[in-house]
């Protein structure tokens, strides 16, 4: 048995006791074991590394979209230069955020 155990109190919506009282039940461990395993676990860079990979998402989407708009607005004024390589680019990129979202 652990040396120094300490006990606090959680208050919990309905909902969320339904939800921990499941996954114990699913995990067929105590609701203190669940609660103990997810904090040992430190999710917390989980959760960071999740929010960065939404934040170059973010702007991968956002320089597709740029492109996009560029490649719109030349063809809309009929400039359309090296349209062979702007369609490469936006492949690339398409790649790209395929490849992000795989990962």
């Amino acid at each position: 048995m652990e040396k120094n155990l300490k006990q606090f109190t959680v208050r919990l919506s309905h909902e969320d006791h339904l939800r921990l009282t499941y996954q114990a039940e699913e995990l067929n461990i105590s609701q203190a074991q669940l609660l103990r395993e997810l904090i040992r676990k430190n999710m917390l860079y989980d959760i960071k590394e999740y929010n960065e990979l939404l934040d170059d998402l973010r702007k991968a989407t956002r320089n597709l979209s740029n492109n996009i708009n560029q490649i719109a607005k030349k063809i809309n004024s009929a400039a359309m230069i090296n349209e062979l390589e702007e369609a490469k680019k936006l492949h690339e990129e398409i790649t790209r955020i395929w490849q992000l979202l795989k990962s």
